[in-house]
């Protein structure tokens, strides 16, 4: 069985590192920086950080809706500052930006994509922003932590190990009432961590967005006053910052209702933001919530939102992974030999014949899994359920992974056994026990992943399916794999740890998911512009039609086609076109009528492509590959499904 553990390298945290597009991941080195150092408060005050960065941690209420519960969480916020002052004309405020997942940290994408996100959305000498993100409840530096295991690395990579050791979930009926045990064990332990997990749902993180909000105007508010007092010599009372924190700090003093914040003034602080994946879901339920909050939303690779917190879940998600993976097969052969390395000089039925050879690779490797000693040490055994796994994460990013991904299929079918064990160990497939000591560059427990962070979010956003037994399962299975042959045992697991979680959430949304209709003259309880939604043609994880679905239940939006293969328009593929339509969107509020699709610079099989916040190099053999993923990029390898590296 997969398990989300397996899930892991399908992450949308694969998108840029393999694309190569922006930055590689952590590139640049950063100095490491110790959180601690930054005491929690109520009120927003930056540190600098990570060299080009600021962060800052952020207590709110644990519990929104509760007026007696003290408990707080403390949100590790993270910004990339724009290239002006804050009170330069042009500057454009506050842009957040949501990496997906759910488990996706904003603070470990930020420092890999923060840069070419403030490429994409400034337009020099018109618009700047500051580029912002946070951890999620539960996720990397925010605290509480969801943690299930005591922070015992060796004991979480130990249940991962039993885990993987149970096979896939198609095995039958005995693979599945396992599965089901383990993550029964795995609840259990999960309830001993305490209630914390049980705030961690997407409402939570939508309403924690609302006071991100307001405290970053609170800070502007703060600073604009004490400019003027040292301007002046002496500001009016009014105006001196500590009384001014003083008033902001009595208008949070308490918990607004959902209901008393969607009748607030149109004037209020609203936000600027854009969701990858996961990200589109948190921004789907924010502009339900609180639509008068809304100042331009921009929702890319786009997931549909009743699927996702309804019936038995994620059952929308895999419609177009076969095709892309078809489409690779047929590019290959078109490209020949030269270009890709699965292709034959012998082929008379193209893209056909690359099927019939890996079609027999695939029925061998199930039947008998191969094992590898490496030299480090570590003992693998590669399944046919590896390379699915590492073929559908490659399909996120066709523009680089199609060329790696040939070479590495053909190194494999070859018989090059160890290039396929190294990367299941280096992209995360399995556990590297020597993860439970530190490593270079890579000693906070709060990094390693886990899976308790994604639960916390799916399972109580979602139905309780607690009550499912085998059968239901083996329907849910069936139904996953008639989507998608490559993926859908792989996504089966998603939900599995839902099966025995027993926290049930403090606050859920069930929709309705729509919003009034924009009004630019920022009227009360309405969005000042319309939602853009942005997708590629073909996605394997969030298609199309789910960008289409959404768009239609909020008055005014539109979908912007980017005519591509990958996960996230945005983040899969340069695209001149999508860019200024993020930039003109970002700037205006306005979505351009006479757009409706975007070409891309360049395909998948280029044999050259060299752009700006591109880096587009050539082919890459496994050891390289591996090193994708060093660091704390690899321990973050292991991560969820729907985010955007």
């Amino acid at each position: 069985m997969r398990l989300c553990f397996r899930l892991l390298l399908a992450g949308c945290y694969s998108t840029l590192a393999i694309a190569g597009i922006g930055v590689s991941p952590l590139a640049a080195p950063f100095d490491p920086f110790d959180w601690d150092t930054i005491t929690p408060s109520d009120d927003l005050e930056y540190h600098d950080c990570y060299e080009q960065f600021k962060c800052a941690r952020l207590q709110v209420p644990l519990d929104w809706l509760n007026e007696t519960d003290t408990r707080v969480a403390t949100i590790a916020m993270i910004k990339l500052p724009a290239v002006v002052p804050d009170d330069d004309p042009t500057f454009g405020g506050s842009i957040f930006f949501n990496p997906g997942g759910p488990g996706g940290s904003g603070v470990t994408v930020m420092l890999s994509m923060g840069h070419y996100l403030r490429n994409t959305v400034d337009k020099p000498g018109r618009r700047h922003y500051e580029i912002l993100s946070f951890d999620p409840r539960g996720i990397g530096y925010t605290l509480p932590t969801s943690d299930c295991f005591d922070g015992s690395v060796v004991s979480r990579d130990a249940f991962i190990l039993e885990a993987r050791g149970n096979g896939p979930l198609t095995n039958g009926d005995n693979s599945i009432a396992y599965s089901l045990a383990i993550m029964d064990a795995f609840g259990q332990r999960c309830v001993q961590a305490g209630d914390a997990m049980a705030f961690a749902g997407t409402p939570n993180v939508a309403r924690d967005m609302v006071e991100m909000v307001d405290k970053i105007d609170d800070l502007r508010k703060r600073d604009a006053a004490a400019q003027k007092q040292n301007e002046n010599g002496e500001a009016p009372e009014a105006q001196d910052p500590d009384d001014m924190r003083e008033e902001l700090k009595k208008r949070s003093a308490r918990k607004r209702t959902p209901a008393e914040l969607r009748d607030e003034p149109g004037d209020v602080p609203r936000l600027q933001y854009i969701g990858f994946s996961y990200g589109t879901i948190l921004g789907n339920y924010f502009a339900s919530m609180f639509p008068g909050r809304v100042g331009r939303l921009i929702l890319d690779g786009v997931c549909d939102v009743e699927d996702y917190s309804t019936g038995p879940g994620w059952l929308t998600n895999t419609v177009d992974t076969d095709e892309i993976f078809d489409t690779f097969l047929e590019g290959c052969a078109a490209a020949g030999p030269e270009v890709c390395a699965l292709a034959r000089e012998s082929d008379t039925h193209r893209a056909s014949d690359i099927r019939r050879r890996l079609d027999r690779f695939f029925l061998d490797l199930d039947q008998r899994p191969k094992p590898v000693l490496l030299d480090s040490g570590d003992v693998v055994i590669v399944t046919g359920s590896d390379v699915r796994s590492l073929i559908g994460s490659i399909l996120y990013t066709p523009l680089k992974g199609f060329k790696v991904l040939a070479k590495q299929l053909d190194s494999f079918i070859s018989g090059n056994i160890s290039d396929m064990a190294i990367l299941a160990l280096s992209s995360g497939l399995m556990p590297v026990m020597k993860d439970a000591c530190p490593i270079a560059n890579f000693t906070n427990p709060q990094l390693v992943w886990k899976i308790e962070s994604q639960s916390a979010v799916v399972c109580v956003d979602g139905d309780d399916i607690t009550d499912k037994d085998v059968s239901w399962w083996r329907k849910y299975v069936n139904r996953q794999m008639s989507t998608s042959s490559l993926f859908g045992a792989t996504w089966a697991t998603i939900r599995l740890p839902c099966s025995s979680w027993r926290f049930r959430p403090k606050w859920q949304f069930k929709g309705p998911f729509t919003t009034p209709k924009p009004d630019p003259s920022l009227k009360s309880g309405h969005p000042a512009a319309p939602i853009l939604f942005l997708s590629n043609r073909l996605d394997p994880v969030t298609p199309l039609r789910a960008a289409q679905a959404m768009a239609a239940k909020h008055p005014g939006a539109r979908v912007i086609i980017q005519e591509a293969m990958g996960h996230c328009a945005v983040a899969s593929a340069p695209s001149s076109c999508t860019k200024n339509v993020v930039a003109d969107y970002f700037e205006s509020g306005i979505i351009p009528a006479d757009v409706s699709t975007c070409n891309i610079e360049c395909g998948p099989w280029d044999t050259s492509c060299s752009l700006t916040n591109a880096n587009i190099t050539g082919d890459v053999d496994a050891q390289a590959a591996a090193s994708w993923f060093n660091g704390e990029e690899r321990i973050w390898r292991r991560m969820s499904p729907l985010g955007v590296l």
